[in-house]
């Protein structure tokens, strides 16, 4: 048998292990149903003169050297794929490359903030080499205008650095962080989440060799939490020098450590001005007896005010409660809220009195009194609620007895402690004549506390005969009762939201629903998807940009097709960070597999943090490799606290239906608006106003305020939320 020659196959083997070799460097593309043109030769590694000249070496089309010719691009595309490719070789030698195209004046793109992002993500695993320490340093602290901090980015790019240089646990790098912490400023902010989420072996590692503690750097100790530096801060307190005196003990007291006690009772007895406001700070922090009437003090003093009602807010006593009233009228406007609210976290017969009166007395007040009384325990604030609405003020006095209604609501809501009257007096309110505020507090508080069904109260509803204030009113109260009475809202919703529907605005197209539909839309919410509406007119919500936009946004995402993914893509890069984090939602949703690239793209150079929890939620729900990249990268380096936990919870296999949001069991705050007209001629303009409730958990509530300008949103969880009320009221409510 004859034999064949030799050389001919392994030539073959040698070029099929080179185009192997040549394939899987590469980085990893996302998949896309659209095609693509040929790669450039730029893109595939090759310089034009060499694409057209046969053969390459090997070392030419693979390795540092493409990541060097992909950095020297024009194309800011192609620098980024060069970062992230010597940034995966992480060998001496590309690593050296990459700092050396960073630090080469002229360079393309080095100014750019999202070219120095990528740099500091690739070089990170590399911090404990100087080079790259000095680089994240210079990344750190540098001005705004040398590093593009002035860029959205630009807190991003620093919290990164911080986190980069505190992962190490390495003595230099913490040391630059205590030095931009000691300095101040965003990059010292910056430097202080990053020590915070990765505390020390050591604590010597923070404090050196130095001799005397920076008053900066003592705060940031008491802040951090570390009982190991009550050790270094007790010999401060020692001493007749004031100046490290006051920083160590203030830090001692958030510490818990009671050394500090003995010092502030001292400069208690002999008061000195600049000793008022760190003597009560210690005393109220160690729960001292003095430090009441310490901070009852402040609250009589001009300069020292303020600081007194954060004291009061922070540590409520009912002897504080004749302190915050007299200061009241003395504190700025935009505080005087606040204080009314700590003299109901105080509590006593004596709080319940002064914000009875509040409510009589000063209308400007009477919503914040009346929020406190209904959030205050007690009989007494309880008698105060029901004399709102019961009283013999209240018969004469219609906005009196819908706040006192509002408030007992409310009460019954968050306290489970309704006053005995309050059912009777809502149902007597649901017989008021249609449109009129009165009926809405009735029926608000009858849907909200489960006397009424909200369908049933709304009834048939269209433009000659839809009472679209009863459609506002119990549009909100369904969010108490869970989803299955809000999924009840979506045939009504879908009626009034589709084109030329009921709810169409006159001559505002398809695009523009009126309040009612607005106010149904909260059956989103309970139909992620978009319940029976068209696809065609989700995307003309999704992209009006009114209180729907968000909710429409994430049902469109889920329902990702060909036809669609355009216009998925353009709101994911909108200028509305609210949108941006709903179509993320709706991603985790999205049945098409290439949807995980649209979320990994969308984290890389997302500034607002929000968005990037929304993100990572959608990428707790796919399944597909290319997630994991993304998680283990905001999992390190994610400047946000909640989106480093989110991404920790599904890198561990939790289950990423635990990861979703708060169910309304465990939303059980209230938020509790009044409109207010800046100018009074403009008063019809907080009449049924649109606004869009952002929750603390990012998602977002369309909501309608009632004919008198006044919007109670339940179903809220702790923290805090943002309102943001429509341009205009839209047409279609003008005889309602």
């Amino acid at each position: 048998m004859r034999r064949l020659p030799r050389t001919p196959r392994a030539l073959g083997l040698a070029a099929a292990l080179a185009v192997t070799a040549m394939a899987g460097s590469a980085a990893p593309q996302p998949a896309s149903r659209s095609s693509r043109a040929p790669q450039s030769a730029e893109d595939s590694g090759k310089a034009p003169a060499e694409a057209t000249a046969g053969a390459t070496p090997l070392r030419g089309s693979l390795g540092v050297s493409v990541g060097e010719r992909l950095l020297s691009s024009s194309d800011p595309a192609a620098r980024l794929r060069g970062i992230e490719r010597l940034g995966e070789i992480g060998t001496e030698e590309a690593v050296s490359a990459l700092l050396a195209a960073l630090e080469q004046h002229g360079a393309p793109g080095a100014r750019d903030p999202r070219t120095r992002l990528a740099a500091v993500r690739a070089l990170a695993p590399h911090a404990q080499r100087d080079s790259v320490r000095q680089l994240l340093s210079r990344e750190l602290s540098e001005s705004a205008p040398a590093r593009g901090a002035a860029s959205p980015l630009g807190e991003v790019l620093r919290g990164t650095a911080a986190l980069a240089l505190a992962r190490t646990g390495e003595r230099r790098a913490l040391g630059v962080l205590v030095n931009a912490i000691v300095q101040g400023g965003a990059a010292g902010e910056a430097a202080a989440r990053a020590v915070k989420a990765h505390p020390p072996a050591s604590l010597q590692l923070l404090l050196g060799s130095r001799k005397r503690l920076e008053p900066a750097l003592v705060r940031f100790l008491g802040d951090l939490g570390d009982l190991r530096a009550i050790a270094a801060l007790r010999p401060m307190l020692e001493g007749g020098d004031r100046a490290a005196q006051v920083p160590a003990a203030r830090a001692l007291a958030r510490l818990g450590d009671e050394a500090a006690l003995a010092k502030a009772r001292a400069w208690l007895r002999k008061p000195e001005p600049g000793l008022f406001e760190p003597t009560a700070e210690i005393l109220v922090y160690l729960g001292a007896p003095e430090a009441p009437d310490a901070v009852a003090a402040l609250l009589g003093s001009e300069l020292g005010r303020l600081e007194g009602l954060r004291l009061a807010e922070l540590a409520p006593a009912e002897r504080l409660v004749p302190a915050l009233a007299r200061a009241l009228p003395l504190l700025p406007d935009d505080a005087r809220p606040r204080a009314v609210a700590a003299i109901g976290r105080a509590g006593g017969a004596e709080a319940a009195r002064q914000l009875r009166r509040l409510s009589n007395e000063r209308p400007e007040l009477g919503t914040a009194a009346a929020f406190a009384l209904a959030m205050m325990p007690g009989a007494e604030a309880r008698a105060a609620v029901a004399e709102l609405f019961d009283g013999p003020r209240a018969a004469k006095d219609a906005d009196l007895r819908r706040l006192g209604l509002r408030a007992g609501v409310v009460r019954g809501l968050v306290l489970r402690d309704a006053p005995e009257p309050l059912e009777e007096r809502l149902l007597a309110a649901l017989a008021a004549p249609k449109g009129s505020s009165d009926r809405a507090v009735g029926v608000f508080g009858a849907v909200a506390l489960g006397l009424r069904d909200a369908v049933d109260v709304v009834g048939a509803c269209s433009p000659s005969s839809c009472d679209r204030a009863a459609v506002h009113a119990a549009a909100r109260g369904a969010l108490v009762r869970g989803e299955r009475s809000l999924a009840a809202l979506a045939p009504l919703f879908v009626a009034l939201a589709a084109p030329g529907g009921d709810g169409a605005a006159p001559g505002g197209g398809d695009a523009a629903p009126d309040a009612a539909a607005i106010s149904a839309g909260v059956a989103l919410l309970a139909e992620p998807g978009g319940a029976a509406l068209a696809t065609s007119r989700l995307a003309a919500l999704a992209e009006a940009g009114g209180p729907l936009s968000p909710l429409a946004a994430r049902a469109l995402a889920a329902r990702d097709d060909e036809v669609v993914r355009g216009r998925i893509e353009r709101l994911l890069e909108g200028s509305d960070p609210v949108v941006r984090a709903h179509v993320a939602l709706g991603l985790g949703s999205d049945p098409m597999p290439d949807s995980v690239s649209l979320l990994a793209r969308a984290y890389r150079f997302e500034d607002d943090p929000a968005v990037r929890r929304a993100i990572i939620r959608g990428l707790s729900r796919r399944t597909e490799v290319q997630r994991r990249r993304v998680l283990v990268a905001a999992r390190d380096l994610d400047p946000d606290d909640g989106v480093r936990a989110l991404a920790r919870a599904a890198l561990s296999g939790v289950d990423a239906r635990s990861l979703d949001l708060p169910r309304s069991a465990l939303a059980t705050g209230v938020v509790w608006v009044a409109i207010v007209p800046n100018d009074r001629s403009a008063s019809a303009s907080a009449a049924s106003r649109p606004a869009r409730l952002v929750r603390p958990d990012g998602l977002a509530v369309p909501v309608v305020a009632d004919p008198d300008g006044v919007l109670l949103v339940p179903a809220v969880p702790p923290g805090a939320s943002a309102v943001l009320l429509a341009p205009v009221a839209p047409p279609g409510d003008a005889g309602s």
